[in-house]
């Protein structure tokens, strides 16, 4: 058990750097940015069902992961089926970034914040169906959002409900 969740950490965490890896190549790239999936394309992939009508156990299981991955939850409502959570991070920055910033007098990045919504309802009579949305803010020193923009990268919700079809599996297992 503890093998495996040190594994599946390091698997996410291997996921995080490359995806962030990948989002701040994209902020210097000179190519255009990849195109933005469709409202449907985006639902279907924040979307998940699974083959159990327990919604607390799949609450449960969402709530879990995204503490494993770091985050606060500040909302959980079960009569609603309602997660919301947040993660907070603060951006270091090179001597050479905070004097460039400093000289053209633009604001510098402080806080990378990621909110998440889940919403688990029943779905049929057996199952039930998650949707998740991560959106990421960039903050100033003074709390003012410099940037927003919704994650949109399928893999990071793969990643994402992978931990939590392992959350339920353990569950159901009384692990």
């Amino acid at each position: 058990h503890f093998l495996t969740m040190t594994i599946s950490r390091i698997e996410f965490l291997r996921v995080a750097t490359l995806s962030s890896a990948l989002l701040v190549a994209g902020c210097f790239s000179d190519s255009p940015p990849p195109p933005q999936p469709s409202q449907m394309e985006m639902r279907s992939f924040q979307t998940r069902e699974y083959d159990t009508n327990d919604e607390k156990l799949v609450l449960k299981a969402v709530l879990n992961t995204l503490q494993d991955m770091g985050f606060i939850v500040t909302t959980a409502d079960p009569g609603i089926g309602l997660l919301t959570a947040t993660k907070k991070v603060n951006i270091s920055h090179t001597k050479k970034e905070v004097k460039e910033a400093k000289k053209r007098e633009a604001p510098l990045s402080q806080t990378d914040v990621l909110d998440c919504t889940a919403n688990i309802s029943e779905f049929g009579k057996t199952q039930c169906r998650v949707r998740v949305n991560f959106q990421r803010q960039i903050l100033d020193a003074t709390g003012a959002t410099m940037q927003a923009s919704p994650i949109t990268d399928v893999k990071f919700y793969q990643t994402f409900f992978s931990q939590v079809d392992k959350g339920i599996f353990l569950q159901q297992e009384g692990v």
